[in-house]
């Protein structure tokens, strides 16, 4: 059976996942082909609730930033309005390693992430987080983000507060886009719950069947219970957004088949 991916991710983070792919297809002697599109737009966002340089110029104890896309925005800001002001001398977090790999590039320092899962409820379990009253905790994100990182913080006692440095907007599709994924693709890996909920919103209701028959590599639990019931009958979950993770999900899924 000749296999075709659908990867819903940005194309500078498609490009390795498709590399990578392509390479254990070759291994297993399996026909693959990798289409990737991202569903999200991401451009700048100025937060009116805050002036980055007062951020910069507070002491705090931990931050996080919440993806590779709030590293890079939250560096191209401290780049244009506050370039002299060194970053927050903080303990830094991220939900894996890719972010993490991101984050630490913006603020030189070590930054931590859970070892084995690579999502939110991972990153909640470590030690470390759990005694945090008292504790001053700068959260970098997209605007309107998800709160659990900041309402398990709070419920454990720090004060968090929100940095918002981007914007996510959906991607319109071409009607022929559909088309011909409908006619190629029979398996689609998705790892963020915007590509996920903009994909789906802009599927025609003619591509509902192709969809349920196609089998879904996703990044958590979480997002496997996004996907309409009637998607969920062949889905693998990584359990990580890191490519290698992903590729394994892949090839164990096929090797259950």
């Amino acid at each position: 059976m000749n296999h075709h991916l659908l990867l819903l991710r940005p194309d500078d983070q498609a490009h390795e996942l498709a590399q990578l792919l392509q390479q254990r297809a070759r291994a297993a002697d399996m026909g693959l082909t990798c289409s990737s599109k991202s569903m999200v737009k991401i451009s700048g966002f100025d937060d009116p609730n805050h002036s980055l340089r007062g951020i910069l110029q507070q002491p705090w104890d931990a931050g996080m930033m919440v993806s590779v896309n709030a590293a890079r925005h939250f560096a191209k800001q401290a780049a244009a309005w506050a370039p002299e002001q060194p970053m927050p001398s903080a303990r830094w977090y991220a939900v894996g390693p890719t972010s993490a790999a991101a984050i630490a590039q913006v603020v030189g320092r070590p930054v931590n992430c859970p070892w084995r899962q690579h999502n939110s409820d991972a990153l909640l379990r470590l030690p470390e987080l759990q005694q945090v009253k008292g504790q001053r905790w700068l959260l970098i994100r997209g605007h309107g983000g998800r709160e659990l990182v900041a309402d398990t913080l709070r419920a454990r006692g720090a004060d968090v507060t929100y940095l918002e440095v981007y914007q996510r907007t959906p991607v319109s599709l071409a009607p022929n886009e559909f088309e011909q994924w409908q006619q190629q693709v029979n398996g689609i890996v998705v790892t963020s719950a915007e590509q996920l909920s903009y994909f789906l919103a802009a599927v025609p209701r003619q591509a509902l069947s192709w969809l349920a028959n196609c089998y879904w590599i996703v990044a958590s639990d979480r997002l496997k219970q996004l996907l309409p019931v009637a998607l969920q009958g062949n889905v693998a979950v990584a359990h990580s957004a890191t490519p290698f993770a992903l590729v394994d999900a892949w090839q164990q899924l096929l090797e259950q088949q």
